[in-house]
């Protein structure tokens, strides 16, 4: 699916990884926003609510996808380094500079971060695209999140490195 990415020959940083391509990680990311998202909606639409409407329990809603979110990034990326998003796209997020797994606290930070802006009433969405977008103007393209934690996201496998 992200196979052919241009930047396989990219930058390696110190870690030995090159950086994720702003693709793969686009596309890891809208793959996770599915599977955070579903669940809570399937489950407030099944409860005769109707999530796109002006509920006024629609704050319940929120509430379920921001700490479904929370909770399930968190214990992907501390325990394998990446969500199922990031496994289909082919990425992982590791610790800066040396490419060392996150433990559960510095996990729990990058999540925190998109989580704590997105609970924001009426401008959470576009604080959180923001948290994201920074990464476009980064060198090492990390997001807000990621320099909260102190990670990158990479390619899943190290780059080999030919000597001359």
């Amino acid at each position: 699916m992200f196979s052919s990415d241009p930047d396989s020959t990219g930058p390696i940083v110190p870690a030995g990884y090159h950086l994720a391509s702003f693709g793969r990680r686009a596309g890891g990311l809208a793959i996770d926003v599915v599977l955070i998202n579903g669940p809570p909606m399937a489950a407030f639409y099944a409860l005769g609510h109707d999530p796109f409407d002006t509920d006024p329990n629609l704050v319940w809603l929120s509430a379920a996808i921001i700490a479904v979110g929370l909770i399930y990034e968190t214990l992907a990326v501390w325990r394998w380094g990446r969500t199922v998003g990031k496994w289909v796209a082919g990425t992982r997020v590791v610790g800066m500079p040396d490419g060392a797994p996150l433990g559960l606290t510095r996990s729990f930070q990058r999540s925190l971060v998109p989580a704590t802006v997105n609970a924001i009433p009426q401008v959470g969405v576009l604080l959180g695209i923001g948290v994201y977008t920074w990464a476009f103007f980064d060198p090492l393209r990390q997001g807000v999140h990621d320099k909260a934690a102190g990670s990158i996201v990479v390619q899943a496998h190290r780059a080999e490195v030919h000597e001359q």
